[in-house]
Formats: structure tokens, sequence, C-alpha cells
């Protein structure tokens, strides 16, 4: 699409015909994404839709993402709410829930343990890899038989699931996520799915929570559940079981598709580039996974698990104060932060188009920014690298010739398909 050519079609639709509006603003989206995104960054930095106001600069989304007591999350935490049936720290803005639960998320998914998640994560991703091409096919599934499996065990490992099954685990957050945060339309049937799949899974970790609770500390994994359950708040905080329920699985919606689809999503992203994904080999076997690590979030910058994230204007607001592109943002106002194009903000970030790892950290978005970024980032920072490189450390399991590009998202707003060939066994590290 050649520059101006999204603006100049739009413009020539009359302004009352909302319908032909958002169709052609749609087809952009999921075609060319990242070159309308370009096109508003040059000359529609903020652009006022039917659907909402799109937000294209970096400092633009960074100062929306900055005040959430102006821009809510109004937008989604009611439907989000409905799928867990129960309030939850993504849900809320502010006092009560959010901040003292937030808080509470960074004791219970703490820091330190992201050395002993990259370990475990290590593990189970060689003893599924092993599973899937010790069958004797040429080819398997990344998305069904690797990453989905791999992330839902370490979910049950780390998180405390163990016991549930894991496509129980899958399917539940799959729809789940569909109903509350991919799906504008409010579709009836979708958000009917999600509701459920969220009982289902309550229903499950209730039953899990008071299996547990029998058991003699002593004997407990050492899991979040385990450190949940042994943590006491203060009685007025009423922080009971059903509140241990909702952040554990608020948790895990958080996470599986997530893990899943980077997983995916970064492999392709590396092996378009036949450069980058030799350096990115190289690193993954010389015994510094950190160093490897910069090249999945580099690989995720160019295709982010979250594009763009909404939030609900409750007040008049001046947005980019001072700059040409100064712009009332009036009360009620959807306002879409753009995470995809914050990420390629030419006047911020150096050579956007260009593969660099080791990047500034606040030049990568894809765990979100401010209140509400992602409240398992230390264990997320580890557990989606190595899910990529145990796969790298497998020289034969790569997409086939001309297969590079083929994710296959079946109908679905997640990957579901990615075939590889399956290699062989992994080679040692140094």
């Amino acid at each position: 699409m050649a520059v101006m050519d999204f603006l100049a079609a739009y413009d020539a639709i009359a302004e009352d015909d909302v319908p032909q509006r958002v169709a052609l603003l749609r087809e952009a989206m999921a075609t060319g994404r990242a070159d309308l995104f370009a096109e508003l960054r040059a000359h529609r930095p903020v652009f006022g839709t039917p659907v909402g106001v799109f937000v294209t600069r970096h400092p633009d989304v960074l100062e929306v993402l900055s005040a959430p007591g102006t821009f809510t999350v109004g937008v989604f935490g009611p439907v989000l709410e409905d799928v867990l049936g129960a309030p939850f720290i993504l849900a809320r803005d502010g006092a009560g829930v959010h901040w003292r639960e937030r808080g509470y998320g960074q004791l219970m998914l703490a820091a330190e343990d992201a050395p002993r998640v990259r370990e475990l994560t290590a593990r189970i991703a060689d003893a599924v890899l092993d599973e899937v091409t010790a069958g004797g096919a040429d080819t398997f599934d990344l998305v069904q038989d690797y990453a989905r499996v791999a992330a839902a065990r370490v979910a049950a490992a780390y998180l405390g699931f163990a016991g549930i099954d894991e496509e129980t685990l899958h399917s539940c957050t799959r729809r789940m996520q569909w109903a509350f945060a991919v799906n504008p339309g409010r579709d009836p049937e979708v958000h009917a799915a999600g509701v459920a799949a969220g009982r289902e899974l309550h229903d499950h970790v209730a039953e899990l929570i008071a299996r547990r609770r029998t058991e003699d500390p002593v004997d407990s994994p050492d899991d979040v559940l385990g450190r949940m359950l042994r943590t006491r708040l203060p009685d007025e905080y009423g922080f009971d079981d059903e509140r241990v329920n909702a952040n554990l699985v608020g948790y895990l919606a958080g996470y599986q598709q997530n893990a899943t689809q980077c997983t995916a999503t970064a492999l392709k992203e590396l092996t378009v580039r036949p450069d980058v994904l030799a350096d990115a080999e190289r690193a993954a076997g010389a015994g510094d996974p950190a160093r490897f690590d910069a090249y999945v979030w580099e690989a995720l910058r160019f295709h982010p698990f979250v594009p763009v994230t909404p939030r609900l204007c409750v007040r008049d607001h001046v947005l980019a104060a001072g700059t040409p592109r100064q712009t009332v943002i009036p009360a009620k106002s959807v306002v879409l932060a753009c995470f995809a194009s914050a990420m390629f903000d030419e006047e911020v970030v150096d050579a956007p188009a260009e593969f660099r790892p080791g990047r500034p950290p606040a030049h990568n978005l894809v765990l979100g920014y401010g209140a509400h970024d992602c409240v398992g980032r230390y264990a997320a920072r580890v557990i989606v690298p190595e899910l990529v490189r145990r796969v790298l450390l497998r020289p034969g399991v790569r997409p086939p010739p001309g297969g590079e590009r083929a994710l296959d998202y079946a109908g679905t707003p997640f990957p579901q398909h990615y075939r590889v060939r399956s290699g062989r066994t992994a080679v040692p590290t140094t």
C-alpha cells in the first residue's frame, strides 16, 4: 500500500457511511497492519474512527498507559470479570483490588523464581520435543504438539495446576481470552463460551484448592498455588480461597495462549530471516541463555501478541500537548493504544525495520507498559525464550522450505498450526 493509500480511501468514504469505513479499517488491520500504522504515524498519528481513537506514536502510547485514572480498562474490564466470575487486577484500576492484588501478585510470581522457572521450562520443553519427534513422522505441528503442551505443563508445575488435564487448561483459556480480549463486536456466542470456560476452570481449581488444603504443607509442591495457600493476609482484605482461585485462574488466562502463540510467532520471525536465525542458533548454544533471550523479544517486537490495547477515556484529555499532533480526546472515547505501532516509531526507535537484539527495554512493549503491564513478567521473560531456545537447539526442527510464514489461525484469533520438520535430538550446549 503506497503512502496515503489508506487515508485517501478512508476519507473518500462518506463520514456517515460508518459500516464501509469500519470495513476498510478492519481489512487494513488484518492484511496490512504495519503499512497502516506507518501511514498513520506519518500523517494522522492520533486517528479518530467509529471504533475508537488510534494512538500510534511511542510517546503518546506511553502517555495513555501512564494515566490509568484517565484512560481506564473500562472497555474490557467488565467482560473479563464476567469471564472470570470475580474481580481481577487486569479488570480494575487504582486502589482496592488492582493495587492491593497486583502487589500480592508480585509476591506470588516472584522475580527470584526466574532461574528455576527457566530450568523447569527447559526440562519440560525437551521432554515434549522428545515425545513428538520419537514417533517417526517427518513433521509435527509446533503449536498443537509442542508449544501448547509444554506451556500447559509449565503452568501445571510452576503455577500449581497439576492434576488438571492439559487440554482443559489450554481449551478453557483459549475460549476465555477470545471472549475478553479479541471479541470487539461482543459476539454473544463467543462471550457465552468464555463465561462457560471460566466457570469450568474455576470449578476445577476449587477442587484442587480443597484437595491441597487437606495436604501436609511439607508434602505440597513448591509452586505458586502452594505459596498462595501458605500466605495469610489481614482479614479485612477478604482474601479467601475464592480470591486465591480468581487470581490463579487469572494468571493462567494471561499466560497459556500468549506463551503458546509467542513460541510459534517468534520462531516464524527468526526463520524468515536466515542470517538472524543463524546468529540466534549460535546464541542458543552458547551457554548464555540471557544473550539468546534478546533475539526472541526482538522477534516478538515484529509480531506482538497484543498489537493494540483499548482504554476508556473517562474525562477530556489533551494528548501530546504542545506538539503539532496535540489532540483533545473527549470523555467516553475508546482509545486504542497501538503497541505494534509504537515499537516502530521512527522518531524514537533507531532503524525500527532492522532486526536488532538488545534494544533499550523502553522500545519493546511486548509485555505491556504502566499499571497493567504483565504481572507475571519475570516468569514470562524466561519461559517464552526458553521454549523457543529448546527448538533451536535441535537443528532439524525448522519449518520446511517455503513454510516459514505458514502460520495457520484456523478461523480463530490465535495461531493454531505451524508445521515443522522433526529433525534430530538436541545438541549439547556449552
